[in-house]
């Protein structure tokens, strides 16, 4: 068991070979009982068995999931051992660190004090590849994730042990607004982090735009000036962009919970009523209507030649008319 625990000590450098490393706690001897292979039986002895295989293969995430099996079958502590010996080999020392926590306190009957300051070695060799992260969060009953992984629900008494470096944690509670924030973990430090969670109003994001010179206004309420960014309660809301000289725009928009719609306006400009077109009747100005107007200005014109000058008794002739 010394030897064993020496290797997990010295982390860097792997003393114990991969065949060997299944077998660690089936040569513990503090309990003076039979081998794990031995002692084991049933779905808990088929689950050690793979285990071994998984290792000797280098699978020690496998191992550790057959190791897991077994241990939750009989809840022989020497489990937990091959399973901090699992996490070294997998680099997870904050796992390695818990596992070895666990092995002392649930083996400790029956652990030697040689066995006890072998584990405290270990645990003092990986001190500096560990952190720890005292979390306090505003609400309790919110859930705790750090890396994809649940660790709790708050409040969270005892701190979160990490591998050092980069991490997530995300909280969240039914009600509030989800909170994810990263976290550069130092070894061998704990860290305080406070998180505070904001009441989730339910509402929508709305988002307006138009000339600069519009006004935009919101469920009657002048609401901003060339554009409109914000959030509104769930529901319909009546929206409306005015300008001097342009024609209003109105539309209603129903907004659901946690969506983001967007308005782009273009006003059209206002029409003054008929244009008026005027022309020569008779050497008298005439005013009419733009269809009447409108009705010469498009038809094609009609040209003549000059009229000539004759006596009464000559006789002249007119151009046709252009089709």
């Amino acid at each position: 068991m010394n030897r064993v625990l020496l290797s997990l000590a010295l982390c860097a450098f792997p003393l114990i070979s991969t065949p060997a490393l299944a077998q660690v706690s089936a040569t513990h001897a503090s309990r003076r009982q039979q081998p794990l292979a031995q002692s084991l039986s049933g779905s808990a002895r088929e689950a050690f068995t793979a285990a071994q295989v998984l290792v000797n293969n280098g699978d020690f995430t496998g191992a550790m999931t057959k190791f897991g099996q077994a241990y939750d079958l009989s809840k022989d502590p020497r489990l937990l051992f091959n399973m901090a010996v699992c996490s070294r080999d997998l680099h997870d020392y904050a796992g390695m660190q818990g596992f070895l926590v666990r092995y002392e306190h649930d083996g400790a009957a029956s652990m030697s004090s040689e066995d006890h300051a072998d584990v405290e070695n270990a645990l003092a060799a990986i001190r500096n590849l560990v952190g720890r992260v005292k979390l306090s969060v505003s609400e309790p009953g919110a859930s705790v994730v750090v890396d994809g992984q649940n660790v709790g629900t708050t409040p969270i008494a005892d701190p979160v042990v990490l591998n050092l470096g980069k991490h997530t944690i995300s909280v969240r509670k039914d009600g509030f607004r989800p909170i994810e924030q990263g976290l550069d973990v130092a070894g061998g430090t704990e860290t305080p982090v406070t998180l505070t969670l904001v009441v989730q109003h339910h509402a929508g994001h709305l988002i307006v735009t138009s000339d600069s010179d519009a006004t935009v206004v919101i469920d009657g309420q002048s609401a901003a000036k060339g554009s409109f960014d914000g959030e509104l309660p769930v529901g319909t809301h009546g929206v409306q962009v005015t300008e001097s000289g342009k024609v209003d725009y109105k539309a209603q928009v129903d907004l659901r919970d946690g969506e983001t719609r967007t308005l782009d306006v273009t006003l059209e400009n206002e029409s003054h009523g008929a244009t008026i077109w005027p022309w020569i009747v008779g050497g008298v100005v005439v005013a009419a209507g733009a269809a009447i107007g409108g009705y010469f200005l498009l038809q094609p014109q009609e040209t003549t030649t000059p009229v000539p000058v004759f006596n009464k008794n000559a006789s002249f002739q007119l151009s046709s008319w252009r089709h």
